[in-house]
């Protein structure tokens, strides 16, 4: 029998493949994509053209939106009165 100092017994030898197999909530993704956002100040935006050419720019945080408490369609609506 040979010896191995690499044996992880039931666990994974990867983290990140256990983690890829959760399936998180959409709020979890949002908040995880504003975070990466929030750390990243340059990013590099790719579209497709109308010909189907690739179009990159660098992009940079302009400016933070604070977000509301509740989704804008949540809120309270006043009933509407005739006059």
């Amino acid at each position: 029998m040979s010896f191995s100092n690499a044996d992880t017994g039931s666990k994974t030898a990867d983290p990140y493949v256990a983690k890829n197999l959760q399936e998180p909530s959409l709020k979890e993704k949002v908040d995880d994509l504003v975070e990466f956002v929030d750390r990243a100040k340059f990013c590099m935006m790719t579209t497709r053209t109308s010909d189907g050419m690739l179009a990159s720019r660098c992009m940079a945080m302009a400016a933070k939106v604070r977000r509301p408490p509740h989704p804008p369609f949540a809120l309270p609506r006043k009933p509407k009165t005739r006059s």
